[in-house]
């Protein structure tokens, strides 16, 4: 059964993929799951720098399941580029980087720090309440998309 689908122009083998920060960056989950086998692993969000996420407890038990306020803890770009990338194209799997930052030149930063990384896509994470000022970054787009439109 042909399973494939395009996303923005790049064809993944299914559409089974991971949910940004959830997954760490397949490394965490290889001994569990055949990444071979997902159409793509979209990673946890990477910053331009290492950060430590939020203090503890991040993690509680509710009734019918968890909540979890991590707060975007991960190791930055460069340590990613040279850990993480190079484990991923060990795997028959797209490479989905989610991008965070903290001020619209954190993640020009990360883009322009990836742009030649081996990656299939990035997620540019503007919308996760994690982000400080994630709500004026996501305005500015409505704001510059509209513009466009009006052209």
């Amino acid at each position: 059964m042909n399973t494939k689908v395009t996303l923005a122009g790049v064809e993944l083998k299914n559409p089974v993929m991971t949910c940004s920060g959830t997954f760490g960056s397949g490394m965490e989950y290889g001994e569990m799951i055949d990444l071979d086998r997902l159409g793509a692993v979209v990673t946890k969000g990477i910053a331009n720098v290492p950060w430590p996420g939020n203090p503890t407890p991040r993690v509680t038990e509710v009734y019918g399941g968890m909540l979890n306020a991590i707060g975007l803890q991960g190791p930055g770009v460069d340590v990613f580029m040279k850990r993480d990338v190079p484990f991923l194209r060990q795997h028959d799997t797209k490479i989905i980087v989610n991008v965070c930052g903290k001020s619209e030149s954190d993640y020009v930063d990360v883009v322009e720090r990836l742009a030649d990384a081996d990656v299939d896509m990035l997620e540019i994470n503007i919308s996760c309440p994690n982000v400080k000022r994630a709500e004026s970054h996501s305005a500015r787009i409505r704001n510059a998309r509209n513009r466009s439109q009006r052209r």
